[in-house]
């Protein structure tokens, strides 16, 4: 089973969102475990790999698996709108041992219950033993994995988690008691992330992660401690600086504040958008007031133990 923070990493692209720069994702993997970074999900929709090439995003998985160099626990998500797609991406991601791999149900082409299955099954199939996880995402997928759903699905042998992006959290209950020593169970909203760890989440993935690695290190560690105002005051902190961030494109937001750190990210792939010059100084302005700089700070210390 998978514990504690994962950030869903952004793919560093040049200004026209067009080539992949691996030597800032190399750099970004290793300043996020110094972070406190338990691992990465990878290809996400943060990492926008539904808009790379099969190839990229295999080139993109060797570059943070060779960056990691084993310090982390790495989740390749191989989701793709075709079966073929997804389970060739599946057979990848195993051989390179990755700690799971992960998938989006089938999106666009609406699909039933036996046809969802028959889809995992595959990706299950091709991944040779390797843990696959669910993707619930509804928001963006329009498809919600529900514990009726997840009871189904792992009845495949290797489905043993979840990347749970929603906010029903009694459902995430429901979904952790069908297996509750055997489902990994993440929590994908990050702005709910401890109420999604009083419920039974084993930890959280998340796109702002990549600018609060170490606030949510500090929150995960502070829950796990039974320190609840603690981990409270940094859930709290966080969420001004997600406020501020959800001002513009959140994927075009983060690769700005990286860039601003010396982690030229670039711009998103198309048909996302760059920020505007006005939106880049309103959101580097306004996750400034949020205190952004100075919440990871604290939280450095809080994991050093000072």
């Amino acid at each position: 089973m998978v514990h504690g923070i994962f950030p869903a990493l952004v793919t560093p692209m040049d200004d026209d969102g067009a080539v992949i720069d691996h030597a800032t994702l190399g750099r970004l993997v290793d300043v996020q475990l110094q972070r406190g970074a338990a691992g990465f999900f990878v290809c996400g929709g943060s990492g926008e790999g539904l808009l790379l090439s099969v190839a990229e995003r295999q080139a993109v998985l060797e570059t943070v698996l060779a960056a990691n160099g084993g310090r982390g626990q790495i989740i390749a998500h191989i989701g793709a709108l075709d079966s073929a797609s997804a389970r060739q991406l599946a057979a990848h991601a195993a051989r390179c041992g990755v700690a799971a791999v992960a998938a989006v149900p089938p999106v666009y082409f609406r699909v039933d219950d036996d046809a969802l299955l028959a889809h995992y099954q595959g990706i299950a199939d091709a991944a040779d033993g390797t843990p696959v996880y669910l993707y619930n995402i509804p928001s963006a997928t329009g498809v919600e994995i529900t514990a009726r759903t997840m009871a189904r699905l792992i009845t495949i042998p290797t489905v043993r988690g979840i990347k749970y992006s929603s906010y029903n959290l009694f459902d995430l209950r429901n979904i952790i008691e069908l297996l509750p020593d055997e489902l990994t169970v993440l929590s994908g909203n990050d702005e709910v992330c401890l109420a999604a760890l009083v419920m039974g989440a084993h930890g959280a993935i998340g796109s702002t992660y990549n600018v609060m690695p170490a606030t949510f290190a500090a929150l995960y560690r502070a829950w796990r401690g039974g320190h609840l105002a603690q981990a409270q005051a940094l859930q709290f902190r966080a969420n001004r600086v997600i406020r501020a961030l959800l001002e513009v494109p959140v994927i075009a937001g983060l690769k700005v504040i990286l860039s601003g750190w010396g982690y030229p990210c670039g711009a998103p792939r198309r048909p996302q958008r760059p920020l505007t010059a006005d939106e880049r100084q309103r959101v580097l302005a306004a996750v400034d007031a949020a205190g952004l700089e100075a919440l990871e700070q604290d939280a450095l210390q809080q994991l050093a133990g000072t």
